[in-house]
Formats: structure tokens, sequence, C-alpha cells
């Protein structure tokens, strides 16, 4: 084979182009069609990142530290569980882990690439597409949680998509704009049709947190504004029976099931003994024994529904300290370089992300397991574009 042969091969199987194909597979698949398919679109992202670590241009020695220190906490999360709990390790949500990796990583050997306006307009023509599939499947098909089993589900994929909309919204101007403002409406609705209480809460704070702390002068007071004046047609207009059930939820709080999880969860941690502290129990389901008074009905297979208590008893506080210390870090980073940065676009896509993971920790945190595909999947993607636009002292040098 002629080098000029070789040198066509290498750059075709090394196109970024395979890329976006895997990575929007794996969008598509998980939001849209609720999951079918996107194992095999990771696997593809997975050979992918191999070849153009063999064949291309991404090389190891170029990876940000940072993404070393996700790579390290997770395979010692996994390690550790394996050690403590050899048997009893939820093998499915271990390789959830490795999905995740395997997503942020090439989100940034795509990043590295010559990627230009036309494939950034593909990503997002892609989550236009899921929402406008799940509202169809929604309003049209009368499937009560669009194509998801669960309406929490829902929610995560509207909270996910919603900042993003937002942000594309604002950069983007002419004919795209008129069609992201039909498209962002059909997600609100997704969202409130859903009614997942801690969604709804998630990105309520989300959005006020970066309209108080890092929004200035008359763009806050609009933006406060807008969100109360949403939520006052919400009240007065009862729809989707949204501001009743959070009104109560509110009066009812200490008897929310949740709470009563929590407490069930932390009694279960009391018994824990020094070595359960430090190391955990190991990746696995975090049975809570909860009995419904009103209909006596016992259900002995729930997670905690918070993330604080779940991690503490899955992986001890070594493993609390690294997840949320390793997450502190990314959030405090995020909010620092949306206050430096001079970039509007990088600013307005920044502020997204941090509503999105806000939205996220606030609602997966409060709905589903850690360890599993709702969650880990919605986070694979913040943190893959979190990742590439943060500069964190000390974990950071400029790649590209």
């Amino acid at each position: 084979m002629t080098r000029t042969k070789s040198e066509a091969l290498k750059a075709a199987i090394t196109s970024e182009y395979w890329l976006i194909l895997a990575l929007s597979g794996v969008f598509f698949t998980y939001f849209a069609l609720d999951g079918g398919g996107t194992g095999m679109f990771i696997k593809l992202s997975f050979f992918l990142l191999i070849v153009n670590v063999l064949f291309g241009d991404y090389k190891i020695k170029k990876i940000p530290m940072f993404y070393f220190v996700v790579l390290a906490i997770c395979a010692y999360l996994i390690l550790g569980s394996l050690m403590v709990a050899p048997a009893q390790s939820h093998v499915r949500w271990i390789k959830n882990l490795f999905r995740m990796l395997i997503i942020i990583f090439s989100i940034h050997c795509l990043y590295q690439k010559d990627i230009n306006y036309r494939i950034s307009m593909l990503f997002l023509g892609i989550l236009c597409l899921s929402v406008c599939w799940q509202f169809a499947a929604l309003y049209f098909f009368k499937m009560p949680y669009g194509t998801f089993s669960n309406p929490h589900y829902l929610s995560s994929f509207a909270v996910l998509t919603l900042p993003v909309i937002v942000a594309s919204i604002f950069f983007l101007t002419g004919r795209y704009k008129l069609i992201l403002i039909p498209i962002f409406f059909m997600d609100v609705g997704l969202l409130l049709q859903a009614g997942s209480r801690p969604a709804i809460i998630g990105i309520a704070f989300g959005t006020l947190f970066i309209i108080i702390f890092l929004t200035r002068g008359r763009y806050k007071w609009i933006g406060m504004t807008l969100i109360f004046l949403f939520f006052g047609i919400l009240c007065i207009t009862g729809y989707a029976n949204i501001a009743p059930r959070i009104e109560e939820l509110i009066v009812n709080l200490t008897k929310e099931e949740r709470v009563q999880f929590w407490t069930q969860a932390w009694n279960t941690l009391t018994d824990n003994s020094l070595m359960d502290w430090i190391f955990g129990h190991g990746i696995g389901w975090f049975p809570v024994h909860f009995t419904q008074d009103s209909t006596s009905q016992v259900f002995p297979f729930v997670f905690p529904h918070l993330y604080f208590l779940e991690i503490l008893y899955l992986n001890g506080i070594l493993g609390l300290v690294l997840i949320f210390g390793g997450l502190a870090l990314l959030f405090v980073s995020a909010v620092n370089d949306s206050k430096q940065t001079h970039n509007k676009e990088t600013l307005i896509l920044l502020k997204s992300l941090i509503v999105a993971f806000l939205s996220w920790l606030i609602h997966c945190g409060l709905t589903v397991p850690f360890y599993s595909k709702p969650s880990l999947y919605p986070l694979a993607f913040i943190l893959g574009l979190m990742l590439i636009l943060e500069k964190i002292p000390g974990f950071r040098s400029d790649t590209n």
C-alpha cells in the first residue's frame, strides 16, 4: 500500500463523522427510543476511541489531567466494590460506570478534531428531533410518559435538554431561532406533563442560581420576573396540576415518602461497622424497608432516594468524598469560569450546563439510584461538555 493510500485510509477510519454518528446514536437511542440500541452505539464509541488513539491524533499524553482523575475515581469505586463485596456487586451498574467514561472521553476526542458549525448544528438537530419524538409520543400517540416507562425518565430528558435549547436560542439567529422557540415550548410541555416535582424544583433552582449569582443588571430582574410570572400562571391556571402538587409537598413535607425513606436509610447506616463506614458495602442495591401506613403495603426493595445516603452506604466515606468532592470541584470551576470568560457563546453554554447539572443533581438525586442508567447517562453528557469548557487549576492544559 502506498503512503498516500495509507494516509487516506487513516483519515477515513479516524474521521470525526464516525464519532458524531456514534454519540448521536447514543443520545437518540437512549433519550428518544428508551435505550433501544444504546449499548451498540456505546460499544462503537469505544471502538472508535481505540482507533483514534492507535491511528489518529488522540494521544493519551495530551489528555488533560482531570480526565484521568475522573477515570481514577471510577476505577477506585469499581475495584473497591469488587473487594468489599465480590459476590454482591451489581455488574450492570458497574458497566454503567464504564459506559459513562466512554461517553465522556468520546466527547473529548471529538472536541480535539476540527468541528465546524454544521457539525455543531447536527448535534443540536438530534436533540431537537428527540424532543419532537417525545412530544409526538406524548400528545399524538397518547403514551403517558413518552417512550419511557416512568415519568421521572421523561423529566430527566426534559431538564437535560431545556437548558441547551435556551442557550441555543440566545446565540443563534434568524430562522434557527424561530425553529427553536416552538421546540422550547414542546420541551416545557414534556416537563410539566410528566409532573415530576423534583425535576421542576431542580430546574427552577438551577435557573434561579444563574439569575441571582451569575447575571447582572436588568437581565437579573427580567429573569426573576419571568420565573415568578411563569409560576404565577401555573398557579392561576392549574395547568397539569403542578401548583397544587407542589403546595401539597410543602404542606406535608414531614409526611413525604422520601423523608421516611431517609429515616429508614439512616437507621440502616447506624448498624455499619468501622470498615463499612470507610469503604461501604459495594456497588449494588441499598434496600430500604418502608411501610406506607395508609395502605399497610410493604415495599421490601426501595432505594433511599438521596444520593448522599446511598453513596455513603455503597462506597463509604471515601467514596462519598471522592464523588462529591470531584463534582464540587467541577461545579465551582464552572461557576468561576462563567464569571471570567469574555466569549459570549462559551458563557451561555457554561451557564446552561450549570443549570443542567444542578437540575440533574436535585432531580436524579431524589428519584433514581446513582449507578443506574437514568442517572449516569445524563451525567455523562453534562460532564463531557463541562470538562472541555473549563480550566481547572492544576488539572487542565491547553490541548486545542
